[in-house]
């Protein structure tokens, strides 16, 4: 079988239409991830089991986005397809966001029989969404010259940064008003649903060859037997989990404890394999046929790393924002400070993020990265010791320095490391299981936050719970910094 090439030079397209739909995803997560879900979670489970449910939610949709990306990918490279997909998974998502607004609001006195068919909206939120967002991914690569990706990146990060920050202001507005959580569902839908129509209205459908079928329907009969496959194994484990917290006193605390080690592990694994040779510089033979090969190509391997560490960092913290802002800062409205909070860190990130994708055209990835992250990180720890509101909301402006540079050239950078244009949509959905693989941490961290709290409690340090998660997400921060040194070929 061949492998789909790109055709004739892709034309020039507006970067602010080409990332339209990237600031009404942003928008739509921020809401849902941080005033939403959190705010729903403890309607349905009440306060004591907050963090374990919300981290369950998390961690059950993440499943979801973990394996879909490389799937969707490689069938829009097999169909040679990119925005039909974007038409797909925007309809898919809507329909996830009706059914969790009615829950929440049909079904918020339920208890848990309210929240799981809050999780069945939540799936086809996240399907949809990966539906949407895998193929999209590969658009930077694809329509994008390599000199100005930085540019391009930047400009997405800046959209990103003002869809969150138009999700944070409006949430406040939603709050001062008291209106019903409905409201933020459908208004979600809107944005979601018109930014989209301006990236399939100013965006063309790049040049591209499917590749050739031996029998008609081939593509759909490998995807549909990828996808059982997939499932299966995603479905013993999920049992084998079950399982083993069953018949082990404490193995959901044990697996909390386990995640660092694990990161460890893996950069271990990865040292080790580059130092045997078992990766190179050199793109497989078999990158076109075997999807794992690619992590054989270095400086794919280390991005992948590197994010995910990053995206570890973020998720140990982002789900728990608005339980900080009740149980460390006081505030007797958590979901209107957390929204205050939100747009500090938005308004620092929309500073930084145009700037850091141009500089990264001119000085390389790395220095804008490793200075992101160092950022990042410090701000983590010192939120833990923030004496007031006012003092964490200028930590979380410092916080949104760093990451709207990270965002801003971590595209660049990923786009840099894509092996070949011939599998351009799989290999952005597999660098996209970077992004999402850490949500998983959000059912560990949850429970390692509830029972840090609780520990704390008896022993006198009430917030040790917090102490831990983001201890943790400050690691990661400088683990990625540290680590970027070794992707080769990009600078």
């Amino acid at each position: 079988m061949t492998s789909m090439t790109a055709g004739p030079a892709a034309p020039r397209v507006s970067p602010w239409a080409l990332s339209s739909f990237w600031a009404g995803s942003a928008f739509h997560w921020l809401l849902l991830l941080l005033i939403l879900m959190p705010a729903d979670v403890v309607r349905f489970v009440g306060e004591q089991q907050k963090g374990t449910y919300l981290g369950l939610l998390v961690g059950v949709g993440a499943v979801l986005a973990l394996v879909m990306p490389p799937l969707i990918g490689t069938l829009s490279d097999r169909l040679g397809l990119r925005l039909p997909f974007l038409r797909w998974g925007v309809a898919i998502n809507v329909a996830g966001l009706a059914v969790m607004g009615l829950a929440s609001v049909l079904l918020a006195g339920a208890g848990l029989a309210g929240f799981w068919v809050y999780v069945l909206g939540y799936l086809l939120v996240q399907l949809g969404n990966n539906v949407a967002t895998s193929p999209y991914s590969a658009l930077i690569p694809e329509l994008v010259p390599h000199d100005l990706r930085g540019r391009y990146s930047g400009v997405m990060g800046q959209l990103q940064a003002l869809g969150q920050l138009f999700g944070a202001l409006l949430a406040f507005g939603l709050g001062q008003l008291g209106l019903p959580p409905a409201v933020s569902y459908v208004l979600i839908a809107v944005v979601l649903v018109g930014s989209a129509v301006v990236t399939l209205s100013k965006v063309p459908e790049p040049p591209l060859k499917a590749q050739p079928e031996t029998r008609p329907g081939d593509h759909w009969r490998w995807f549909g037997g990828a996808l059982v496959r997939i499932v299966g194994v995603v479905l013993l484990l999920g049992a084998a989990y079950l399982l083993l917290a069953r018949i082990i006193p404490g193995f959901s605390l044990i697996m909390a404890f386990s995640l660092p080690l694990l990161v460890v592990a893996a950069v271990v694994v990865a040292l080790v394999l580059e130092r045997r040779g078992v990766v190179s510089t050199t793109p497989s033979p078999l990158l076109t046929t075997r999807l794992m090969s690619v992590f054989l190509y270095q400086p794919f391997l280390w991005v992948f790393i590197t994010r995910m560490l990053f995206s570890l960092g973020q998720y140990s913290v982002q789900p728990f924002l608005q339980f900080y802002n009740a149980d460390v800062l006081g505030q007797k409205h958590p979901g209107t400070a957390t929204s205050i909070m939100l747009a500090c860190i938005i308004v620092g990130s929309i500073v930084s993020a145009i700037v850091g994708g141009r500089l990264s055209d001119r000085v390389g990835r790395k220095p804008v990265i490793y200075v992101a992250g160092s950022v990042m990180a410090v701000a983590a720890i010192s939120l833990l010791f923030a004496p007031n509101f006012v003092a964490a909301l200028i930590i979380a402006l410092a916080f949104g320095l760093g990451y709207g540079a990270f965002v801003s050239v971590d595209w660049a950078l990923g786009s840099d490391a894509m092996p070949s244009p011939a599998t351009y949509a799989r290999d952005m959905g597999l660098w996209h299981v970077a992004f999402v693989a850490p949500q998983l941490s959000s059912a560990p961290q949850g429970f390692l936050l509830d029972w840090g709290n609780a520990r704390g409690l008896a022993t006198g340090a009430p917030h040790l719970g917090y102490f831990i998660v983001f201890g943790i997400a400050a690691a990661c921060f400088v683990l990625g910094v540290l680590l970027v040194r070794n992707i080769r070929g990009v600078r």
